[in-house]
């Protein structure tokens, strides 16, 4: 095997890897809400350490895809992708390009999934400022009427 086929062989196994664990994410993410909602910090630490690994795996394929983009001569990002699919033969190219898409989509709802998670921190953030400020006019030591 060439060296040139082990490196489309290996986008390849990444693209299929990154669509397995932006599903997980996914899943991950729509768990971590609910934690959120119920404020369960437990499950909310362990959500957040497996998002962790997640993110990190996919960050790391994203930048072995990139060596293999220049490698190949091809800018990253799409238009560097839809030519490295050229590289395929027949349908396997269209197979892989057809994943590619779907990745995107993932990727699209995990952050969408991630906003809301965000919104409904920021919100219970917003709470707890509201709470904990109301009781800073307050003056501990006034005179009480009894």
């Amino acid at each position: 095997m060439t060296r040139r086929d082990k490196l489309l062989n290996l986008v390849e196994r990444d693209i299929q890897q990154d669509r397995d664990d932006y599903l997980a994410l996914r899943g991950l993410m729509q768990r971590l809400y609910g934690h959120l909602l119920e404020r369960d910090s437990p499950r909310i630490e362990q959500a957040n350490r497996d998002i962790l690994a997640l993110v990190d795996a996919l960050g790391e394929r994203a930048a072995r895809r990139a060596k293999v983009l220049a490698a190949f001569g091809h800018a990253p990002g799409m238009a560097g992708m839809d030519s490295l699919f050229a590289h395929y033969p027949g349908v396997r190219g269209e197979r892989l390009g057809q994943a590619w898409q779907q990745l995107g989509q993932l990727a699209a709802q995990c952050k969408q999934l991630n906003e809301r998670n965000g919104k409904l921190l920021a919100m219970h953030n917003d709470i707890l400022t509201q709470l904990l400020g109301a009781n800073e006019g307050a003056q501990l030591y006034t005179q009480q009427a009894y």
